[in-house]
């Protein structure tokens, strides 16, 4: 049996007739799925449990079992549902998505969790989405182990030059854009002033944020092994109506 520890709900399904599954980021366990019981039930004491098995809403868990499947202990909710709407919505569960499909089980992330909090209360706060997105894509890359140096040459060491082209080399680092074209790698060339400004985090400059974006998409898809992400999908439909 687990101490009790904050947790969020990544993704939730049902189970049985009157449970759910609960997918959760936890503090101290990382990512781990729980049985939630009655989570589904209509009447009785449980139906304020079923409001808790949804995204966003802080919660203190235990839980109890081995292997993937635990069984929950306790499930209470921590403070108010998160009130995340609108773009900020369809953020927050391509967020979810992320950690749920490359975090392993059972591997905490303390520094990471103490990020994703920040993330939804700037999601809340009707911060610019994609100042919020991109540096958190960053910590991710970090937790995950693959941190992207983005000042240095990965090929050569040397420091990048402002007025010098790069190309981005996934999971790997940057590099002169005639070495990539060397190895017959095509690539959009990224300028090195660019690069910098993102080594020292800014991603305020709308051109930061779009070639922050572009980094990050290559980066993850690569990690996802080019399965798409079905929040991604539907951001996409939604904004095409």
């Amino acid at each position: 049996m687990t101490e009790q520890q904050p947790a969020y709900v990544l993704h939730s399904r049902p189970w049985r007739e009157s449970s759910v599954i609960a997918d959760l980021f936890t503090l101290h366990q990382g990512r781990v799925s729980v049985i939630v019981h009655g989570a589904r039930k209509s009447k009785g004491k449980q139906p304020a449990k079923r409001a808790l098995v949804q995204p966003f809403t802080p919660l203190m868990v235990s839980f109890t079992g081995r292997g993937e499947l635990r069984t929950s202990l306790q499930f209470d909710g921590a403070g108010p549902p998160l009130d995340i709407v609108g773009n900020s919505l369809y953020g927050g569960l391509y967020v979810n998505e992320l950690l749920l499909k490359l975090l392993a089980s059972d591997d905490p992330h303390p520094n990471l969790f103490a990020y994703y909090q920040a993330l939804l209360n700037q999601l809340t706060g009707n911060s610019v989405l994609e100042q919020c997105l991109r540096p958190f894509e960053v910590h991710l890359m970090d937790e995950l182990g693959y941190h992207m140096v983005l000042d240095k040459d990965y090929v050569t060491g040397e420091p990048v030059v402002v007025e010098a082209g790069y190309q981005l080399h996934p999971l790997q680092g940057v590099c002169l854009s005639q070495i990539h074209h060397r190895e017959g790698i095509s690539a959009p060339s990224i300028n090195g002033k660019i690069l910098l400004q993102l080594a020292a985090g800014q991603y305020t400059d709308s051109e930061c944020l779009k070639v922050a974006k572009y980094m990050a998409r290559a980066n993850l898809d690569q990690l996802l092994g080019g399965k798409p992400l079905q929040s991604r999908n539907l951001f996409h439909t939604i904004v095409k109506k």
